[in-house]
């Protein structure tokens, strides 16, 4: 998903254009262009950021093995319910939802979840480009 046709160098639309829409889609603005009331929450991005970077951390603390991988892959999975769980408690938007779930079903091998991370950063750039505030 994350790739160019050669499987190895990651398309350049996912920090760029694609993260942009995302962004886009998190970050809905009121009549006068400011984030409205449907945005993602400032402090519910952060925290999903933070725990994906945390599961970085605990990957490259074991070194970045296959077998570490595997280890974190479980985490990095559950982020599908905890967005879900997130959403229904009306803290998150579908939109948000929507976009982890689609990427985090992506991540199968770390050079997945390497990407997924990119792209992650670049979607939290964007957000606060787009007027998100903290």
């Amino acid at each position: 998903m994350y790739y160019n046709d050669d499987q190895t160098t990651l398309d350049t639309k996912w920090v760029d254009t694609e993260a942009l829409a995302v962004a886009k889609k998190l970050v809905t603005k009121d009549f006068n262009g400011k984030p409205d009331r449907n945005s993602i929450k400032s402090s519910q991005l952060r925290k999903f950021y933070a725990d994906v970077k945390s599961l970085e951390r605990s990957w490259e603390y074991q070194g970045c093995s296959d077998a570490a991988f595997c280890g974190i892959l479980p985490q990095v999975k559950i982020l599908k319910a905890k967005a879900a769980y997130a959403q229904g408690r009306g803290v998150v938007p579908s939109a948000f939802t929507q976009w982890v779930s689609k990427h985090v079903d992506a991540v199968s091998k770390p050079s997945d979840f390497k990407a997924f991370l990119l792209h992650f950063e670049a979607v939290v750039g964007f957000c606060y480009g787009e007027g998100l505030k903290d």
